[in-house]
């Protein structure tokens, strides 16, 4: 394709490619081709301006064997590189297999298959990047994400245009620019149905709240957001150039737990202060990316007060305890932190208290509701319709537990193994988690949601009201 027949969108591409550096000549590409209209557009912009940057494209489609269409797919994405002479590789696995194997969910599994075979394929070729169809939307979608479960500085961040041996030619471009693209070219591509469905959190930031923010406040939304997280970024990498050096200055180790004076790291501003245990977790958990803000707040918690000790636990059975004025991260012991169910047994009008171990004292009581007060909104204090409820108890998770969510057109049942892929919730923490449970259904998932089922509406008359301390160390 020469400059003259290029099209807005190609040009765009092709600028941005230029801007960072991705590609410079001679490179060999292997691009992720899922026959999606992002990679379908990817493949087919990188194939156009092969000559002009001087590169070499391959493309790899995993048919992760999930989807009855799976093999639609496969069959169109051969098409599509044999009607434009692009070599293409088909590597089939058994995703749902692999995850019941490997203990991971059907998501953790299929991104794990997919950079493995990107990998194996590049070396195979001997190419040097691997080319994703991340783009605008996806930088917009990450960030409202991350911001709704609770992020700092660090997770506003960008999808980063070249991070090691992946590139994202895509990011300049939206969602509705693609398509408009291929509409222009006359692809076609295929379309997975579930991204429709908003049963994952994603889809519903994808399918419901952008479009309404294009559609009620700005049409630009989506570009607007994308370059406030470039701007977060390069704060972010600012900061954390300062942080590095308070790191190594402060924190040590003895290769398996990680220490600091708490007094000489209070003296640090706020940011770094926060910025430095972020840069514990990610020593301890390495190529972990969902540790939230509140995670950090919890270890920041424990230097309010220097005296005694105190303790916090945290994902990933990681553990902080702060000894007067130490404070070191490491690894818990005893790990399992599973625990048999502990009813739920209170008189009208009266309080009690219940210890739930490795996590903190439930205050519990009964009272009647006579429709004034609204619930509270504290993040480990709520209240629940106590008609509503047949058995109460605290317990750790079990295979057959759902958690009821209300929708549209009504309540909808979910499995909470998927909700706690929805919600990014650390595998290792899944089998750890304290719940409130009335049989299978789950009531409360104390710091993260409450179930539908038992809300407190204008029709309650008895409240079941419970109150957490010492809950991650904080009742927020």
């Amino acid at each position: 394709m020469t400059k003259r027949a290029m099209d807005e969108f190609t040009e765009k591409v092709l600028n941005f490619i230029r801007k960072n550096n991705m590609l410079t000549g001679t490179e060999t590409v292997v691009v992720g081709f899922s026959g999606g209209a992002d990679s379908t557009a990817l493949l087919n912009v990188l194939w156009d301006i092969k000559d002009i940057l001087g590169i070499k494209v391959y493309a790899l489609h995993v048919n992760h064997g999930i989807r009855k269409e799976a093999f639609e797919d496969e069959s169109f994405c051969q098409r599509f590189c044999e009607s434009r002479g692009i070599e293409c590789k088909i590597v089939s696995v058994n995703v749902p297999e692999m995850a019941k194997e490997l203990k991971l969910t059907e998501e953790e599994a299929g991104r794990k298959v997919r950079y493995e075979a990107f990998n194996e394929y590049a070396r195979d070729l001997g190419a040097q990047y691997i080319a994703v169809a991340h783009h605008e939307n996806d930088v917009a979608e990450t960030l409202l994400l991350n911001l709704l479960r609770g992020t700092g500085l660090h997770g506003g961040s960008s999808i980063r245009p070249v991070r090691d041996n992946i590139i994202r030619p895509l990011l300049c471009v939206s969602r509705s620019e693609i398509e408009e693209y291929l509409a222009k070219r006359d692809i076609s591509f295929c379309t997975d149905k579930t991204n429709l469905e908003n049963t994952h959190t994603r889809n519903i930031i994808r399918n419901t709240i952008i479009p309404a923010m294009e559609r009620d406040i700005n049409p630009r939304s989506v570009e607007h957001i994308a370059r406030a997280a470039a701007s977060f970024e390069k704060a972010d990498e600012f900061i954390r150039d300062f942080a590095k050096k308070a790191y190594e200055r402060l924190v040590t180790t003895d290769g398996k737990e990680l220490s600091f004076d708490c007094e000489e790291l209070l003296k640090e501003p706020e940011v770094i202060r926060q910025n430095v245990i972020l840069m514990c977790f990610e020593k301890l958990v390495p190529g972990r990316k969902d540790i939230a803000a509140v995670h950090v707040e919890m270890v920041l918690g424990l230097l309010e007060n220097l005296a005694g000790t105190a303790s916090a636990d945290l994902p990933y059975g990681l553990i902080a305890i702060r000894s007067y004025n130490k404070l070191s991260i490491g690894p818990k012991e005893n790990e399992n932190g599973a625990f048999d169910e502990i009813p739920v047994e209170v008189a009208p009008g009266k309080e009690t208290q219940i210890e739930i171990p490795g996590f903190g004292m439930a205050t519990i009581a009964e009272f009647l509701y006579d429709g004034k007060k609204e619930p509270p909104r504290e993040t480990y204090t709520k209240w629940f319709d106590y008609d509503r409820i047949e058995t109460v108890a605290f317990r750790t998770r079990k295979p057959k537990d759902v958690i009821l969510l209300e929708q549209e057109d009504g309540l909808h049942r979910k499995e909470l193994r998927k909700f706690m892929t929805d919600e990014k919730v650390p595998q290792d923490l899944r089998d750890r988690m304290v719940l409130l449970a009335d049989g299978e259904k789950i009531l409360w998932i104390p710091g993260y949601r409450m179930g539908d089922n038992a809300k407190v509406s204008k029709d309650t008359k008895r409240i079941l009201a419970i109150k957490i301390t010492n809950g991650g160390n904080t009742n927020g």
